[in-house]
């Protein structure tokens, strides 16, 4: 596996504080298996190679500085002077010296003769030239044959007690600086496993600390994993607030959460967002909702929090509903009309539909107030509404208009169906009974259809209708 492959993966897996804290010691144990494989192959490998090269290289010197005592055996000389010539010659040999240390390369030499093959009494040419063997315990040991320089036959063996002093500074050099690299390993595991400690041991606290503050959030907040529809962890509030149950996975959910989910989370980058949240009976709810990324025990989460503005939003709609309804009568007030009959212009001018208006007013009403009283008026005005309510369609929309007017909007209607109810409105609203006996309620009224004119123009064509109908006599269509 690469490196890259390696880090991918381990990117890819979900760590907790727990697994953090077993990687960190599969790591320590590894530092310390690489340590004990570095000790072993010194030992087992490193060190036997190098006393071996050492050997090898303290028996080719020997053989070489030996090389005079062969020469030695063959000059024919009697058995006293050969000798003397051979400790001289042995003698000279234990003078050699490692260079630049001084210490003598050969420490002890045996020479052991067949004599069988010399010209000498039995045994006078065996020769020991050094220390003692009890000093040489630690010496290379070499045994160099001898052989004859003109028959060259083995007639003797020479054995060389080389110093290992060279190998065992060598060896004690190296030993020492093994020791400062396993030291030096040890001290980075120990430093490097202290800190994690000390890391995980604060994440840990972070984390207690993070579920402290989630849980104690006087409004819902949870965390949610990318790609699982449940959640890891909800506070007491959002258990509440959503209905949220523990299923078999250890996760949180419900139903209202499903529906929010489905609906879709605010992004990352902390929008918040006003969502439907209905509430586990069907009532319906509205909530901010906000989600912020974060990583939790080492996997990514996002915490979503929700603060519940049902009553603002009821409030809005309260506050909405007032700035476009009129208040006496409950029908839409003229900033309503007027938006209304823009967006219906705008349907007109886009698909050729029709579209028509009626524009009404009540006949001598200033009369009604003075005659019976304001109170009696504002009965009128909302009886007047009632009725149109029942005599327009369902795509109409009537509204006060002003005073004593009323304008209804009528779409894909052309002038003459626009007339049909118009009348209908007037014969309904004169038919009207009244507590006041003498009290008589009727409406003049102006019809226009769409001309492609402006929207003031388009108004302005039904008020002059209007008048034409009070000039004619009142309770009239024009």
């Amino acid at each position: 596996m690469t490196k890259t492959a390696f880090t991918a993966f381990a990117a890819f897996l979900p760590r907790s504080p727990r697994s953090e804290r077993n990687l960190a010691l599969i790591f320590g144990l590894l530092g310390l298996m690489l340590t004990a494989l570095i000790a072993l192959h010194w030992f087992l490998v490193l060190e036997p190679t190098l006393r071996a090269e050492a050997e090898s290289r303290a028996t080719a010197l020997a053989t070489a500085n030996l090389q005079e005592i062969g020469k030695l055996l063959g000059s024919d000389q009697p058995p006293e002077r050969l000798k003397q010539e051979l400790l001289t010659a042995l003698d000279a040999i234990l003078l050699l010296k490692e260079q630049p240390t001084g210490v003598p390369f050969i420490q002890r030499i045996e020479v052991r003769f067949d004599d069988g093959e010399l010209d000498a009494p039995l045994g006078s040419l065996d020769l020991c030239r050094g220390i003692g063997k009890q000093e040489c315990a630690n010496c290379f040991v070499a045994d160099i044959p001898i052989y004859h320089p003109r028959s060259h036959q083995l007639i003797g063996i020479a054995t060389c007690y080389s110093n290992p002093w060279v190998f065992e500074h060598l060896v004690l050099d190296i030993r020492v600086k093994l020791l400062w690299v396993v030291g030096f390993v040890l001290l980075l595991i120990g430093i490097a496993w202290l800190e994690t400690s000390r890391l995980l041991r604060r994440l840990g606290e972070s984390e207690s600390n993070l579920r402290n503050v989630i849980e104690a959030a006087p409004f819902p907040m949870m965390l949610h994993e990318p790609n699982q529809l449940g959640l890891r962890q909800a506070n007491r509030a959002a258990k509440d607030y959503l209905a949220l149950r523990e299923d078999a996975t250890g996760h949180f959910s419900s139903e209202p959460w499903l529906a929010l989910h489905a609906a879709g989370l605010p992004g990352d980058d902390g929008e918040a967002r006003e969502m439907p949240v209905p509430a586990a009976d069907g009532t319906p709810r509205w909530a901010l909702v906000s989600a912020i990324p974060l990583r939790f025990s080492g996997a990514a989460s996002r915490l979503v929090s929700l603060v519940d503005v049902s009553d603002m939003k009821q409030r809005q709609d309260e506050l909405r509903a007032a700035s476009l309804t009129d208040g006496l009568t409950g029908l839409a007030n003229r900033r309503y009309l007027f938006l209304r009959m823009a967006k219906e212009i705008e349907l007109v001018n886009r698909y050729g539909n029709a579209l028509a208006i009626i524009l009404l007013d009540l006949d001598l009403f200033k009369t009604i107030n003075d005659t019976y009283g304001h109170r009696v008026g504002d009965e009128v005005l909302v009886q007047v509404a009632a009725t149109l309510g029942t005599c327009i369609r369902d795509v109409d929309v009537a509204g006060r208009y002003g005073g004593e007017e009323f304008l209804v909007i009528l779409p894909h209607a052309d002038v003459a169906k626009a007339r049909d109810i118009a009348e209908r409105i007037r014969i309904n609203l004169k038919a009207l009974k009244w507590p006041q006996p003498r009290l008589r309620v009727t409406m003049s009224a102006g019809v226009q259809e769409y001309r492609s004119e402006s929207l003031d123009e388009f108004v302005e064509a039904a008020d002059r209708k209007l008048y034409q109908a009070k000039e004619s006599g009142r309770d009239r269509v024009v």
